[in-house]
């Protein structure tokens, strides 16, 4: 899932009586997470705060604002091969983030000419019951985080700052490749990569 960058892998089973392969299941970033944020007992190598332990993208990460045009956030999605995008106020607030899945919502019934709109009116058009964005401090612990993975669908966590300003972004493949490099596994000393953009 890391190596190819994929958010969801298909479970596949056969059939009995027909010997023809099926989907059983999806396995998600998000699945696993919440399953170890559940199960696992070992939590020691997850009392260590964000600024200690190197994961997450914190440059030249890829924003706008709420008068920016939908197709140019489009276009920064495309070409980074990202998921979302932060909108800032022109100070560096965080007030909120564009997602991938936004798009469709806006061309839902085959009205294009929503992708003309600005980001503020796009996201007004939301559903009612979209959660809002999940947001974490560089001193937030990675117990805290899993925390939250455990009570909430998260997708990505805003790192912000005291002031609610933008500091970077964490994806649910960043806090995986630091499990699957962890203590916890065996097979690393629990740095990530603080290179990566997917699941954001």
């Amino acid at each position: 899932m890391l190596e190819s960058r994929a958010r969801r892998i298909p479970l596949v089973d056969v059939d009995d009586e027909t010997r023809r392969e099926m989907v059983v299941s999806v396995l998600t970033q998000y699945r696993i997470l919440k399953f170890v944020s559940v199960n696992v007992k070992e939590t020691q190598w997850l009392r260590k705060p964000l600024r200690d332990i190197d994961i997450g993208t914190f440059t030249d990460v890829a924003t706008a604002h709420m008068d920016t045009p939908v197709m140019d956030v489009i276009h920064q999605l495309v070409k980074r091969n990202i998921s979302c995008v932060p909108i800032l106020e022109w100070d560096g607030t965080v007030l909120n983030v564009f997602e991938a899945v936004d798009v469709i919502a806006l061309i839902k019934g085959g009205d294009y000419d929503n992708l003309n709109l600005s980001v503020g009116k796009s996201l007004a058009m939301r559903s009612e019951d979209f959660p809002g964005i999940y947001t974490c401090t560089l001193n937030d612990r990675l117990d805290t985080i899993f925390d939250t993975i455990r009570k909430s669908r998260v997708h990505r966590l805003v790192v912000i700052d005291e002031a609610s300003q933008l500091k970077g972004l964490l994806s649910l493949s960043d806090i995986l490749d630091y499990t699957l490099n962890s203590p916890l596994s065996g097979n690393g000393d629990g740095d990530g990569n603080g290179d990566r953009d997917d699941e954001r």
